[in-house]
């Protein structure tokens, strides 16, 4: 796909800023764990080897010779170094023994990235007994499993408790972590492991009359995942003071994620306001249809970036550097605690429906630029700086 499509910026007056995202020191050093080099996770591993030895970092590799062979890497490059580590997908008897010698390499490394579960669990199991000060931040990319059978539960908890990042290939994978892995996010993949088309159901008309929302209210949808992260706490402080804030528009916003706040949410302010409405998980995509103004985040739920930028939205991004960059010029970006931020850009967007036609189509551009591949290994480089490096475990 193209990776040059031009956007369209929202209007240069509106609030908010594209924040500066931390880079990587040239001088780090990545090292890559990985069993296979095919399947959703392994063409992600060897697209980001290859890049980020081109782009000059020091790289290693943990894994079997045949892996290493299959990479076609350039065997005289100073930059790569080859650990043969005999890491498969599923558990076998030789893997502790594997994990200690990833162990006596680590204080030589500065991030690692385990690319599935099992190589995961043995990148995490090879910290044991390392000096906090000597660990690498461990980013796992982890996808679909079972958390019934017991090999993936003992994979999965080492995974919990080592990993500074997990970038999950699907929404259930992402929920089984998210309480317990500093950063958790979706991976970004060449191939999706579960391809998505978002297409409203219902008309514009037919989900706002579902809703119960007046002619001439302005909807603000937000598909943020219901636990108890900064994004939500500022989104619902909007919510609460959007009224009072611009007491010359009617204004309903409406929360659609999962979470375990959900209960919270319905009783501590939809039966007390009717401006807050709390929607079906499987109305999402109808509802951000149907929507003025989205309030995206970095833990959203049934719906992600590219998700809102298909069904052309304008967008006000709360949350991290990172989770900036997917949108690029196509969202306005508030800080994560800034409620005043917030009101600020639902304000402007709400006044100005030139800038809300601007950034749908921005959006529906952006949505083609995000799937090139040296997006991707850019944005895993953002991943270990501004991510994995400030929460090592």
């Amino acid at each position: 796909m193209s990776t040059t499509a031009p956007t369209a910026a929202p209007d240069p007056q509106a609030p908010g800023h594209a924040p500066e995202v931390p880079v990587l020191p040239a001088d780090a050093r990545i090292l890559h764990v990985l069993a296979e080099t095919d399947g959703v996770i392994g063409e992600v591993a060897v697209l980001a080897i290859r890049s980020h030895l081109q782009a000059g970092f020091k790289v290693g590799v943990a894994a079997r010779r045949r892996v290493l062979d299959a990479l076609d890497l350039p065997a005289d490059d100073p930059n790569l170094v080859h650990l043969d580590v005999d890491v498969r997908t599923g558990p076998r008897p030789g893997d502790p023994g594997r994990a200690h010698t990833l162990h006596r390499y680590y204080r030589h490394v500065d991030v690692v990235h385990a690319h599935g579960l099992h190589p995961a669990a043995v990148a995490g199991l090879g910290m044991t007994g390392l000096p906090a000060r000597l660990r690498p931040a461990l980013v796992a990319t982890v996808g679909r499993f079972d958390p019934r059978s017991p090999f993936a539960a003992a994979d999965a908890a080492i995974v919990a408790r080592t990993a500074a990042v997990v970038l999950g290939t699907t929404e259930p994978v992402v929920e089984h972590f998210a309480e317990d892995v500093p950063v958790v996010s979706r991976a970004r993949l060449l191939n999706p492991d579960v391809r998505t088309v978002y297409e409203p159901v219902r008309s514009r008309a037919q989900i706002r009359e579902a809703l119960g929302v007046r002619a001439g209210t302005v909807v603000v949808a937000v598909p943020l995942e219901l636990t108890d992260h900064p994004a939500l706490t500022t989104a619902v402080e909007a919510a609460v003071e959007l009224s009072d804030h611009r007491p010359d528009r009617r204004w309903a916003t409406v929360f659609t994620g999962s979470g375990r706040l959900r209960q919270t949410i319905h009783d501590e302010f939809v039966t007390r306001r009717k401006d807050i409405i709390l929607a079906d998980v499987v109305a999402t995509v109808d509802v951000v249809a149907g929507a003025d103004i989205v309030i995206a985040g970095d833990r959203m739920s049934a719906i992600g970036p590219e998700g809102i930028m298909q069904l052309a939205r304008p967008v006000v991004h709360l949350g991290s550097a990172r989770g900036a960059r997917a949108w690029g010029d196509s969202a306005v970006h508030v800080d994560t605690d800034d409620t005043a931020g917030l009101l600020a850009a639902i304000a402007h967007y709400s006044d100005s429906p030139a800038a809300r036609g601007t950034a749908g189509i921005a959006a529906k551009r952006r949505v083609v630029d995000i799937s090139g591949h040296g997006y991707l290994a850019g944005e895993l480089l953002d991943v270990y700086a501004a991510d994995a490096l400030p929460h090592r475990r």
